[in-house]
């Protein structure tokens, strides 16, 4: 079973039962199988979401760490800074991936910054906040998200790559 933590960056301080993105995350992995072990929401606090995503990965140990908004050009976006900060290696394909395949929706999503990596046994993905690109997004990428997280936890011995 693959364990998860959600954070949604939103400054108007949402709590869990109005914020639909991250009930958009958790209602996806708990679909698939996985165990949310934290669902997080925070203000644009560049500080606070690098030390959340550091205690999901190294106290929580979570396999995965999905994030929602924050990854546009506002001043207050700070969610690529954070994970980039946080990160051990970056995974650029899954953001690049996840920005080319909603590109054919609209050319705005040029603008997203969104990052994914690895951090110690953990795969951290920053998703749109838009609901009809995080759907879309969530769609398209979560399988090859499991099998990065798979690869990341050592369960996967021969890559197909």
């Amino acid at each position: 079973m693959i364990t998860a933590g959600i954070i949604t960056v939103n400054d108007k301080g949402y709590k869990e039962e109005d914020d639909y993105r991250g009930r958009i995350i958790k209602r996806y992995l708990e679909n698939r199988g996985y165990q949310i072990l934290k669902y997080k929401i925070l203000k644009s606090n560049q500080v606070d979401l690098e030390n959340e995503m550091k205690y999901m990965s190294d106290e929580l140990k979570v396999n995965l760490i999905l994030t929602t908004g924050g990854i546009a050009c506002r001043p207050t976006d700070i969610v690529p800074e954070a994970t980039k900060n946080v990160i051990m290696k970056e995974v650029s394909g899954i953001a690049e991936g996840i920005r080319y395949y909603n590109l054919q929706r609209s050319k705005n999503v040029m603008l997203s910054r969104g990052v994914s990596g690895i951090r110690g046994e953990t795969l951290i993905v920053n998703l749109p906040e838009n609901p009809k690109y995080l759907i879309s997004s969530l769609d398209f990428a979560l399988e090859t998200i499991e099998y990065g997280v798979e690869m990341v936890i050592n369960k996967i011995k021969d890559c197909v790559i």
